[in-house]
């Protein structure tokens, strides 16, 4: 009955009990975030940026950037004021041409030795069919894991050394899911045989769903990985938000999507929730969290196969073995 109540509130939550007045000044801190350029990933780039924090901003399209960084200046997050301390950067890359991953991350690094949290926030749902990235994965699929798991496994070094100087569990990475794993392939959330479903077929929402999933099971894993670091990894829905991400539905569903949405900024009030919350710490290490910022649970035999079946490092290495080369 609790996952019942939990489902109703992740379309229809109750109101923010964190938000950007319960910020600390974040001057001097260093954050990543992929997928910053539109929707809950802008709206959370404005919060920091106007918290005062350097935030490093993964992305494909310079031109773009500019543009997004002209909106956040011309607009200072709720309870801020004008001038902020804080600076934003681009870091090109692509995630979903792998190859790319590596550049990036060296640019980062060579600007920054640190990095205080990192929110792997970009995404891609429902496409058009038969969409693929460059090396060939189902694009949802290649983008929300497989390109972020190849990220995750070169800044992680820099992440656990960030933590050893940090205040206890305020370094934190999270990726975000969606309430959409309710509906991934059973009973694990992955469709093992096929992730690109070329042989078993289904729909670009399902999989989406399976990709959710697959978010979910790396921060999972990654928890287990890095114990004892000081470093938290999280997964969270950010909520039904009103993004570009409906872009490639046929219009009647853009309509529907539309009517179950909120503002953006409440999706990256979910993100400061999991990001800042003093309270969330290591006991909470490789949870689930819901919209606004809640505790809670992903479906309930994806929570089973994280426990029981070992499904955490059957897809780590599962993704170890595919990416080595990059």
């Amino acid at each position: 009955m609790s996952l019942v109540w939990q489902t109703i509130t992740e379309v229809y939550p109750p109101s923010p009990k964190f938000t950007e007045k319960d910020l600390p000044d974040l001057t001097g801190k260093v954050y990543f975030i992929t997928g910053a350029t539109a929707g809950i990933g802008l709206e959370l780039l404005r919060i920091l940026f106007w918290k005062n924090a350097t935030v490093y901003v993964a992305a494909r399209n310079r031109e773009l950037f500019r543009e997004v960084t002209e909106k956040i200046m011309d607009k200072p997050a709720i309870g801020t004021k004008a001038p902020s301390l804080g600076r934003m950067e681009l870091i090109l890359m692509d995630l979903a041409d792998l190859p790319s991953i590596k550049p990036g991350v060296e640019e980062l690094l060579s600007k920054t030795k640190r990095l205080d949290s990192v929110w792997y926030n970009a995404g891609v749902m429902e496409p058009p069919e038969g969409s693929k990235t460059i090396q060939g994965y189902e694009l949802q699929w290649g983008v929300n894991v497989v390109g972020h798991f190849v990220l995750n496994r070169y800044l992680t070094p820099t992440i656990i050394e960030s933590a050893k100087d940090a205040p206890a569990d305020s370094v934190r990475v999270m990726w975000v899911a969606s309430d959409a794993n309710n509906f991934a392939p059973s009973p694990d959330g992955v469709n093992w045989d096929d992730v690109n479903f070329e042989k078993t077929g289904g729909s670009m929402f399902y999989k989406y769903a399976q990709s959710k999933a697959g978010d979910i099971i790396l921060g999972y894993e990654m928890a287990k990985r890095i114990q004892g670091t000081g470093v938290l990894s999280l997964a969270l829905n950010p909520g039904h938000l009103n993004t570009k991400l409906f872009r490639s539905m046929p219009p009647w569903r853009q309509k529907i999507s539309a009517l179950l949405s909120f503002d953006p900024r409440l999706g990256a009030l979910t993100e400061i929730f999991v990001g800042f919350s003093p309270r969330i710490n290591a006991s909470h290490n490789g949870g689930y969290f819901v919209p606004w910022g809640r505790f809670g649970h992903p479906r309930g035999n994806i929570q089973e196969g994280l426990e029981k079946r070992d499904t955490g490092k059957r897809l780590w290495e599962m993704l170890e073995n595919e990416t080595e080369m990059y």
